[in-house]
């Protein structure tokens, strides 16, 4: 009995101290100040305790529900000094178990941020984590509602904090919040994001160094003046041989591509692991039924496919054969850039939104402006008049890291070899331009390493055959711990039909399967220079 009244006593005591706890914890909260963010005016704030949260999955951006979320949410509303736009950073910091560190999450397609669903993951494990509109309204799909202003002109303040404005915001606010809550400064800020989330992080890198100790840039969208026209190629190649194929053609013509490749790497896994060695030809298989893998279904093979094909692998050129850009890699999906669409029997080009809404809404500054139409010759005059333009603005690829390899940054830049809609070839490029600036192979491996995903898609969304890699706490280890990551371990998605783990190598070092044990597993491979 005793027992008995000892446990009731204590089971009191404890719920006793917790709700005293909460209501320090909730009084913290409230009490946040408003954050000073140079150049700009708050305008509003708010805060508040989230208890037992539920976030529920949302692909691809959170791939599994989150449940017992318990956060101090800040919700911040800034102006920027002479600009007409109003910013919401949102943050949320851990009410238990706070691991100390910060980090902001990048946006996606047109959005600067993605809103609370990406803030679920980072929570969950202890981070403070900031999110950001950017002061854009509408759908990340398209800038209609923000891009121009009355007048037709383009809202320069908008597309500036798209740029990179909206990354420094979030740094500031994100930071200044968090130390306020826990009474002290994270220890340590971070940077992930992919996609458009990816170029933001090497904006961060290149015009606010001391932002982050790290940066995780995935598939990022740098070059962003050049590759968004290049994106429009596939539709120009297509218009130019007035044939739009299926997706079923296109499916059927990229498996044979694959399978011609697949097996230089002495294991047969669905993946390229070098697309630069693939000297697959589209044209070896005119004449061929071949078998369409989404449908149960084959396609006979024309000649005008081939050539469509050939050359978006090839990428864009100008009349005179001159490389504009890159193309896509063999193996990866062609039907978002060069999708298709039908209407009372007449097939026609669907140009990718991004592409679209690029040049409607700012190179040509007309919404009315039809993308489908462009040629090979309009396409070059897109690409100057989107370079001369923009790129300061938005280019994203200055390759001078400089200031924030002397501030202690780390960046890791990952890349899938088949990622369907920005070209990998653009972070090669970038990776070897800040090599040449900083003087070396050393210089930069010592604070920034590029890793290419064979068989991986876009930020490795899905359905992607590769092994997908996860690099934040590769990141985290090198910042906090010098620990500089050599390879990444990456598995592939539930979803894929060969289920495998495999090294992701930092380039230009390659996996090589070392002729015995396991296939599927990476041990089995070696990261070695390629022959």
């Amino acid at each position: 009995m005793a027992l008995l009244l000892y446990v009731l006593v204590l089971g009191q005591l404890f719920h006793r101290c917790w709700a005293e706890a909460l209501d320090h914890t909730a009084a913290k909260c409230s009490k946040i100040p408003a954050p000073r963010v140079p150049g700009a005016k708050v305008l509003s704030m708010s805060s508040a305790l989230r208890l037992n949260h539920t976030e529920p999955q949302s692909s691809p951006i959170l791939d599994h529900t989150i449940d017992n979320i318990n956060v101090c949410e800040v919700n911040v509303t800034l102006r920027h000094t002479g600009a007409n736009d109003t910013v919401s950073v949102q943050t949320w910091l851990p009410v238990h178990q706070w691991n100390k560190r910060f980090v902001a999450v990048g946006g996606g397609a047109w959005a600067a941020g993605t809103g609370l669903v990406s803030l679920a993951e980072p929570a969950s494990q202890g981070y403070a984590a900031s999110t950001t509109d950017g002061g854009l309204i509408g759908s990340p799909y398209s800038p209609e509602l923000w891009a121009l202003n009355a007048d037709g002109s383009v809202n320069m303040d908008l597309l500036t904090n798209f740029a990179s404005r909206s990354i420094h915001d979030m740094a500031i606010v994100g930071k200044a919040v968090t130390a306020s809550f826990y009474s002290h400064a994270a220890k340590y800020s971070y940077w992930n994001g992919c996609s458009t989330g990816g170029r933001q992080g090497m904006v961060a890198a290149q015009k606010y160094p001391k932002d982050f100790d790290g940066v995780l840039a995935g598939s990022p969208a740098i070059y962003w003046t050049e590759y968004v026209i290049a994106e429009l190629w596939p539709q120009v190649v297509m218009k130019a041989e007035n044939y739009f194929p299926t997706q079923c053609e296109y499916e059927a013509i990229v498996q044979a591509g694959i399978a011609a490749c697949d097996g230089l790497d002495k294991v047969k896994d669905n993946v390229i692991t070098q697309p630069s060695h693939c000297k697959f030809d589209p044209f070896t298989v005119v004449g061929k039924k071949l078998q369409c893998p989404s449908a149960k279904e084959e396609v006979v093979i024309n000649e005008k496919l081939a050539s469509i094909v050939s050359k978006i692998w090839d990428g864009p050129r100008d009349r005179h054969g001159k490389s504009l850009w890159y193309g896509l890699e063999i193996g990866a999906s062609l039907w978002n850039l060069a999708e298709t669409g039908e209407a009372n029997g007449t097939r026609f080009g669907k140009p990718v939104f991004v592409a679209d809404g690029w040049t409607r809404f700012f190179v040509k500054r007309d919404p009315k402006f039809d993308t489908a139409s462009v040629d090979t010759d309009a396409l070059v005059q897109l690409f100057r008049e989107s370079r001369e333009t923009f790129d300061e603005i938005i280019g994203s690829a200055n390759p001078d890291l400089s200031r924030f390899k002397k501030s202690g940054g780390k960046l890791i830049m990952w890349h899938g070899l088949a990622d369907q809609l920005i070209f990998p070839q653009g972070s090669v490029r970038y990776y070897e331009e800040v090599k040449r600036v900083l003087g070396g192979s050393k210089a930069t491996l010592d604070f920034f390493r590029l890793f290419l995903a064979p068989g991986v898609d876009h930020c490795g969304y899905g359905p992607t055959p590769g092994a997908v890699p996860s690099p934040f706490n590769d990141l985290v280890s090198w910042v906090e711990k010098g620990r500089a990551p050599e390879k990444i371990e990456a598995k592939t998605l539930p979803t894929s039909a060969v289920q495998f783990t495999r090294k992701i190598c930092r380039y230009p070092l390659v996996a090589k399967y070392q002729g015995w044990g396991d296939k599927a597993s990476s041990d089995s491979y070696k990261c070695m220079r390629d022959c």
